[in-house]
């Protein structure tokens, strides 16, 4: 047997990697979730929101505030929430980089709670993952 006739045998004896099932909502309802929930606090609009420009720096916090929540509350992962957006999962890691830096101030801590709960709310109650933990 050859090198390469072994390295396909145990390529293929090795187990496949299955990716979790899980449900989850449809992409376009939790958009309107995270819309919701974001752009009436932040007062920013919709399409600023979702626009593939970076935007003015108030923008550019809510949509990390949206990555954030759509990450941690939704329970999406870096690469779905990168999707949703339409950005690079590095981008979704450094938004929730920086709101997690930002949750020391008790103020900013307690907003993004009440936001928290927003979401979950708007959430149909089929959805274990939206849950309250």
């Amino acid at each position: 047997m050859t090198r390469a006739s072994v390295s396909c045998i145990i390529d293929f004896l090795q187990p496949t990697r299955v990716r979790r099932s899980r449900t989850r909502l449809p992409d376009r309802f939790i958009r309107q979730m995270l819309e919701q929930a974001v752009s009436q606090v932040f007062m920013v609009a919709s399409a600023d929101l979702w626009s593939a420009a970076r935007g003015r720096r108030r923008v550019a916090f809510a949509r990390q505030v949206a990555m954030y929540l759509g990450h941690v509350t939704c329970g999406l992962s870096l690469t779905e929430a990168g999707h949703l957006f339409s950005r690079d999962r590095t981008t979704v890691a450094h938004a929730c980089k920086v709101i997690e830096a930002l949750r020391d101030d008790q103020q900013f801590d307690r907003a993004l709670e009440l936001l928290e709960g927003v979401v979950r709310s708007l959430s149909p109650p089929s959805t274990p993952f939206l849950a309250a933990s």
